[in-house]
């Protein structure tokens, strides 16, 4: 019986095997220079990471909210705030908004429909107090969140000029241009408010509000105080 010559190297590399060998083989090469390339420009141009997902489900209250299972516990869903709303922002949560349980029916802010105006009078944790639930206080900060850019969705990304997230903004400093004009935002100065989102004119909405899960607890009520600073007692009349 013959035995079968060895196939040559060069022999192989012609057949199909070969053939299908040195396709793989390249594709496998040019997909690690595709990431090489891709690291590489992920080092010049640092990404944002991604905000993390909370431990609950955490809404964008109106400003002055106390903590989020106290709000979601106490609230009495009586539309105060939401009817003094004057920008008409508030809303209840439903089960539209994928909410249930003790959330549903609660205000949240919807910065679709324009986002939080910050009044100085504060009039929907005014009418809160006045309703005796007490769960939104205008002595407390009025941090409900912080904007967050979606790079890639904007605008500037693709070298488009647009500036109207920074127009809009209330506060000084809030957002910002890298070197490629692409918006950055100050988490530490940013409200959350809203106003970005309403403005952003690509679809979807290149911007997202986080909102912030760590509000104050309910701030115990005041004391009138027995002595003054002298530790005496109340001056008469």
């Amino acid at each position: 019986m013959d035995e079968k010559k060895p196939i040559s190297r060069r022999q192989l590399l012609r057949s199909k095997l070969g053939l299908g060998l040195a396709q793989s083989i390249g594709y496998a090469m040019g997909q690690a220079h595709g990431v090489t390339k891709h690291i590489e420009k992920s080092i010049r141009e640092p990404v944002p990471p991604s905000p993390p997902v909370p431990e609950f489900a955490v809404f964008l209250r109106p400003p002055g909210a106390v903590d989020e299972i106290s709000f979601a516990a106490q609230c009495t869903k009586c539309n105060a705030c939401i009817d003094a709303c004057s920008p008409k922002t508030l809303v209840k949560l439903t089960g539209e908004f994928g909410v249930f349980g003790k959330a549903q029916g609660t205000p949240a802010i919807d910065p679709n429909l324009g986002g939080c105006t910050m009044c100085e009078d504060r009039p929907c944790a005014t009418a809160c107090v006045d309703e005796g639930v007490d769960i939104l206080d205008g002595l407390l900060p009025m941090k409900m969140g912080h904007a967050f850019i979606h790079r890639s969705a904007c605008r500037s990304s693709i070298g488009q000029e647009c500036s109207m997230c920074l127009d809009v903004c209330p506060i000084e400093g809030v957002i910002g241009h890298d070197w490629r004009k692409i918006p950055v935002v100050n988490n530490d100065l940013c409200t959350g408010c809203g106003l970005c989102v309403h403005s952003c004119p690509v679809d979807p909405i290149a911007i997202s509000i986080i909102p912030t899960k760590d509000r104050p607890p309910k701030p115990p009520k005041s004391v009138q105080p027995s002595q003054d600073q002298n530790g005496q007692g109340p001056s008469p009349d």
